[in-house]
């Protein structure tokens, strides 16, 4: 018997073109025939698995038949949003059919699921990514790729072991603005690139408050999973409490940055590549419960002379990721992009160039990211984010951490993984996980 991925990578010359389906192929009640559709699991229903779900909307290949979630409350009206999505989709209006888990592993050991949707807080990444992956289903995980470095290392290996189609949730990638901006970057129609500018959002303070039981329904073991058992607090598991402490997340130089450093890779390759000296000065909070940085100032020097500087927002730089040449420049952020001269904006690839993956065009990054998730689920070749460049740019992200931390200039080497002849610097990529929750 084929296995669903095997089938649905037969039917991939049907699912691949245009995403829109027929009514002969529709099953009963105006759903797709259960053959047709990928069954999804959504692991983590806050911010981000809301978004996701909503996302996933304008599609009809999907159908979302499971949640995990720590949090009753939010698991349960995860599968409420769900099950309306569906509900709007037929002529009966009332669809049943989305199970809440409160641990993950139960869902994983069910054999009619194709993907997982990974959605949960950076501290759990490596671990849970590493356990979808080996159960053989397909992945979107949110980015950055894991928490710390040495844990993307082992998914790397992990992906290509398993054969598994992992799309990073970098969705600017499915943006045109980013691919446009990338395209000019990588095929030289800026002249030679000499300097690249990244700028985030910076960090904030988070007051402490006293410790307190954790809400009926909130397994709070389950939710620090990898990560050390502090004592309950309602601020440090809500934004931007969570983002802010360094157990649970690098901050926002890694969580935000690994945006605008994976465009800045996408333009030019050596930013991931080639090794790079890095230094750099930040500002940590004074008080309360975040300890990861505020402000920050970082500069990667590669041996052939490109610099790229990287910091938060107007400190000193825009928001966004500028390539700058020496025939011109393009910068690019959510809003808008911009160039040096507007005929820039309007070059179309000719032969020859790299025309970087283009995703299926919808109005959402995240409905073209999802799109094109679906799409290399089929086709099985990889998605526009794939793991190797989600884990440069998280890395980008998580080494200007350990730099900041050691006050002191290091190199790095990115075909290696590792920093180059200082040990102190080595030991930093990776931090014991809590059991059972390891790689």
């Amino acid at each position: 018997m084929l296995k669903r991925r095997d089938f649905l990578k037969s039917v991939s010359a049907a699912a691949v073109a245009p995403l829109v389906v027929p009514g002969a192929v529709l099953g009963k009640d105006g759903q797709m025939s259960p053959n047709d559709r990928i069954t999804i699991a959504v692991f983590g229903v806050g911010n981000r698995g809301t978004h996701s779900i909503r996302a996933m909307r304008p599609l009809p290949d999907h159908q979302v038949v499971a949640i995990a979630e720590a949090r009753q409350d939010r698991g349960e009206a995860g599968c409420r949003l769900v099950e309306s999505m569906y509900a709007d989709r037929i002529e009966s209006g009332e669809y049943k059919g989305c199970k809440l888990y409160r641990d993950f592993r139960d869902i994983l050991l069910r054999d009619d699921i194709d993907a997982v949707w990974g959605t949960v807080c950076d501290h759990w990444h490596g671990c849970l990514y590493s356990r979808i992956i080996e159960s053989g289903k397909d992945l979107y995980g949110e980015k950055p790729l894991t928490r710390w470095v040495g844990q993307g290392v082992k998914l790397k290996k992990l992906v290509r072991q398993y054969g598994t189609i992992f799309q990073v949730g970098t969705q600017q990638r499915s943006d045109p603005k980013f691919r446009k901006a990338a395209f000019l970057a990588r095929n030289g129609y800026l002249g030679k690139v000499k300097e690249v500018q990244v700028a985030a959002p910076g960090g904030t303070a988070i007051p402490t408050v006293p410790s307190c039981d954790p809400p009926e329904g909130f397994d709070w073991d389950m939710w620090s999973g990898p990560a050390p058992l502090h004592p309950f607090d309602p601020r440090r598991v809500e934004w931007l409490g969570l983002y802010m402490i360094e157990d649970y997340c690098a901050g926002f130089i890694t969580n935000w940055g690994v945006h605008h450093l994976d465009i800045a890779g996408w333009g030019i390759p050596e930013i991931f590549e080639k090794p790079f000296d890095l230094e750099g000065k930040g500002v940590l909070p004074d008080s309360g419960m975040a300890d990861t940085w505020i402000a920050w100032q970082m500069t990667m020097t590669y041996d052939s002379g490109l610099v790229m500087h990287f910091c938060n927002t107007g400190n000193p730089y825009e928001q966004g990721c500028r390539f700058i040449g020496d025939e011109g420049w393009v910068h690019v952020n959510r809003r808008e992009i911009k160039a040096s001269d507007p005929k820039l904006l309007q070059i179309v690839p000719k032969d020859g160039d790299d025309p970087l993956h283009v995703s299926p065009l919808h109005g959402d990054p995240y409905t073209a990211h999802t799109a094109d998730f679906f799409r290399s689920m089929r086709s099985r070749k990889d998605p526009v984010a794939p793991v190797e460049q989600g884990h440069y740019a998280t890395t980008l992200g998580n080494i200007s951490d350990i730099c900041l931390r050691l006050n002191r200039k290091l190199r790095w080497d990115p075909q290696n993984d590792c920093f180059i002849n200082d040990d102190a610097a080595n030991a930093m990529l990776t931090r014991p996980e809590r059991s059972p929750w390891t790689m």
